[in-house]
């Protein structure tokens, strides 16, 4: 067994260990598998990359002060938390415009496309209608945390259904678990406390880190039309 292999069984552990950790109220074990889970998920893309970039390693750093705020439990969490993933979603967008082409789509990929962005917007709107009071001063941060990955996602899918390649399906499920994640967050901490949210964005957050660093190492195969490039 590599060690590619052994990285990949300690962050399916650490995953399991920090949900552990929350459940048995032990914050020190979910704080540190949270931590050590970053750098696991991090080194994923040292072992595996062929070329190391220098904006991809900006990314990984932003999300590893990001994890600094949670460990270190600093006053004003919530808002950090907003901001961070705020400037990773911005940095996020430099993918989308140096990757991107025009679409040619079918009736089905219209249809889905269509009926995904509808029942996304629908729950985009209720969500921020329900919390935009309960977030006092930082509802515009919640707006635009909830907008970026509302459109990270839709254009995600959009060059997903549109190519069908490994790279872009990685970044649509990457976008698609921190949106999850994300809107968990905010109905946790704004409207109702709940310990199973909390379990879930331990899952979906990771998973969605996963999938973007294997984005990142996954090179560019077009499936669909090989006149169009995906991610």
């Amino acid at each position: 067994m590599n060690g590619g292999k052994l990285l990949k069984i300690l962050i399916f552990f650490l995953i399991i260990l920090q949900v552990a950790g929350f459940v048995i109220h032990n914050e020190s074990i979910t704080r540190y598998a949270c931590l050590f889970l970053f750098f696991a998920i991090a080194s994923l893309y040292f072992i595996y990359t062929k070329q190391v970039r220098v904006f991809k390693i900006i990314i990984l750093a932003v999300f590893f002060i990001k994890e600094l705020i949670v460990f270190c439990a600093f006053e004003n969490g919530i808002k950090y938390h907003i901001v961070m993933h705020i400037v990773i979603y911005i940095l996020l967008f430099y993918f989308l415009y140096f990757n991107h082409k025009s679409f040619i789509y079918n009736k089905r990929d219209i249809f889905t496309l269509i009926l995904g962005s509808v029942l996304f917007t629908v729950i985009l709107a209720i969500t921020y209608y329900e919390l935009k009071t309960l977030m006092g001063n930082l509802q515009v941060f919640g707006f635009f945390y909830l907008l970026l990955i509302y459109v990270l996602l839709i254009i995600g899918a959009m060059h997903y259904i549109n190519i069908r390649s490994e790279k872009s399906l990685w970044f649509f499920l990457s976008m698609l678990n921190f949106a999850f994640s994300d809107f968990m967050f905010l109905i946790d901490r704004f409207y109702l406390e709940s310990n199973e949210l909390k379990m879930f964005i331990m899952i979906c957050s990771p998973f969605g880190f996963i999938f973007l660093v294997k984005y990142m190492i996954t090179k560019t195969l077009v499936l669909k039309a090989e006149e169009f490039e995906g991610f």
